[in-house]
């Protein structure tokens, strides 16, 4: 990369009354998707301190904080700032209680076969359940901008990987196995982006036919996210 130069350093300064600047930054709306499932969840309608909180180990059904959405109106964003979508998102991650309201992050290691199967194979079940069923509309004003299905079309840019071992401890005690699965390829890129204008409501659904219950019988996390560039006025 050439050294910036001074024209650069004016291109990119914070401080600039009266003017508009344009960083990277992404929207994003997180639910808990309870194990009996939806016919329909609505992201981007509750901002930070409405709605209940997604977050794991967070109080049951107290309100969402900025680990959930960094929405800051309902359905809108406010005056002076514009949102470039470029890109959709949808994550989900398996969840190791049913209680109602409350996610906690399932751990991915089974001790042995039994649980194995039931909660190590649970979890990727979980995943696969949700990725290739249901569809996802984006909403602007009264108009559909976007519809596609199924859910798994829509693949997180970031997610968790690693390495798996299996190994074999006594004839009892039969497996120690490490469980993991997540919606890949593609990213889902808006051609060409849309603009979301200060005041405009906006929302994104997932929808299912009929509900879908996740096969571990385990509340899971649900988001989508909305990547692109925020515009707004400089300090």
């Amino acid at each position: 990369m050439a050294t910036p130069t001074l024209a650069d350093l004016q291109r990119y300064r914070v401080n600039r009354a009266g003017e508009p600047e344009v960083v990277r930054q992404s929207l994003y709306d997180f639910q808990v998707y309870p194990t009996a499932g939806l016919t329909q969840i609505t992201f981007f309608s509750q901002p930070v301190g409405q709605g209940k909180t997604s977050s794991s180990g967070a109080v049951a059904a107290s309100a969402k904080t900025r680990a959930d959405t960094n929405m800051e109106l309902a359905g809108q964003l406010p005056r002076f700032k514009n949102q470039l979508v470029e890109c959709i998102e949808v994550h989900f991650a398996a969840g190791s209680v049913s209680t109602t309201d409350t996610f906690t992050l399932a751990n991915i290691t089974a001790f042995n076969t039994a649980a194995s199967a039931a909660v190590g194979g649970g979890q990727v079940n979980d995943i696969n359940a949700i990725a290739v069923t249901g569809s996802l509309q984006f909403f602007i004003g009264s108009k559909v901008y976007l519809e596609e299905a199924p859910i798994g079309r829509f693949p997180p840019k970031t997610r968790l990987e690693f390495d798996a071992a299996v190994a074999s401890t006594s004839a009892t005690a039969g497996e120690n196995v490490f469980s993991h699965a997540y919606m890949s390829g593609r990213p889902y890129y808006l051609e060409p982006p849309v603009v979301l204008t200060d005041s405009q409501n906006f929302n994104v659904q997932l929808n299912w036919p009929v509900a879908i219950a996740t096969p571990s019988g385990f509340n899971g996390r649900i988001g989508v996210v909305l990547d692109g560039y925020l515009f707004r006025a400089a300090q």
